[in-house]
């Protein structure tokens, strides 16, 4: 008698079945598990605003099978049964893992497939919750060129970005050539204690470079730019070895004081300090700048100078 009120209960379910329900068939359906499952996707639809954005829509999905007891009579009560467990499965997951977006939502049926075998009669039943996070927007990234400068590993270019300025390179002083340190009259103060010899120094990014630093304290280094034009906006760009404990290095001329500071980095010692010197004040065809005395030994290397051309 039981097998055929099973088997008329079963056959009015397979008519009565929606669109997302399983046929009738033994053991679990394919998308049965005891786990729960976390589905995540990126999706394009309109927010509040009526703006179109990138949603995160993520799936929470929970299965349980209940079968047709003394207490549950039928293939429908079995189904409701099911339901109740994987819905309270899926909220204990929610809240042990904080997901309050999904906790908000009720628990939905997904599918659910019916069993008519003698031995599992019963129901699967696969419940749902989405949540949908509003994706944040990526801010724009903004490139800080004074650091940037600071830390360019490779030979500075012909036109360097300075800001909204393009400068043109003008002059370069090495202090490898005899010619060089002649033509740019490199000069020490009275009583500068001071020493010359090639070096190598990493950047930030790794990159080894060599090049020859003067090194220099209790006075001062004067140097002077060929190539200028006056009154032009003029940027100079000097190789500095930053392993000391100097705090700054100070750049002036005709009374105008220029500040750059020192990072101490005792890996990568290189970093390119950048001096700007506003239009108009520069008022010689060779200007010459001053490096201030420094508390303890401080490395300069090739300086690079740029104008607003």
């Amino acid at each position: 008698m039981k097998k055929l009120f099973l088997s008329i209960i079963a056959l009015g379910a397979v008519l009565a079945a929606p669109l997302f329900s399983e046929d009738f068939g033994d053991g679990e359906p394919s998308w049965f598990t005891q786990d729960i499952t976390v589905d995540e996707h990126e999706i394009t639809r309109k927010n509040a605003n009526g703006d179109w954005v990138p949603f995160i829509d993520k799936t929470f999905s929970a299965c349980a099978n209940v079968k047709i007891s003394d207490t549950v009579q039928s293939l429908e009560d079995a189904r409701t049964a099911a339901e109740k467990v994987a819905a309270e499965k899926l909220t204990t997951y929610l809240k042990s893992h904080k997901e309050t977006k999904a906790l908000e939502k009720t628990p939905v049926l997904a599918k659910w497939r019916y069993d008519d075998s003698l031995a599992n009669g019963g129901a699967y039943v696969l419940v749902q919750v989405v949540a949908s996070i509003e994706k944040p927007r990526a801010q724009a990234k903004v490139i800080d060129y004074k650091q940037s400068i600071a830390e360019m590993s490779y030979d500075l270019p012909r036109v360097l970005l300075w800001g909204k300025d393009k400068m043109t390179l003008v002059d370069k002083i090495s202090f490898g050539s005899q010619e060089s340190i002649e033509s740019h009259r490199i000069t020490f103060a009275e009583g500068t204690r001071q020493v010359r010899g090639k070096d190598s120094a990493y950047y930030p990014d790794g990159t080894l470079v060599y090049d020859t630093v003067q090194k220099f304290k209790n006075g001062s280094m004067s140097f002077s730019i060929k190539n200028s034009i006056k009154n032009r906006k003029t940027l100079i760009v000097i190789r500095t070895d930053v392993n000391t404990d100097n705090k700054e290095l100070v750049l002036t001329y005709n009374g105008n004081k220029y500040t750059a500071n020192i990072e101490k980095d005792t890996g990568n010692h290189w970093r390119n300090l950048c001096f700007e010197i506003d239009e108009f004040v520069i008022t010689e065809y060779r200007p010459a700048f001053t490096i201030e005395s420094t508390y303890e030994y401080q490395g300069v290397a090739t300086i690079s100078i740029y104008q607003l051309l």
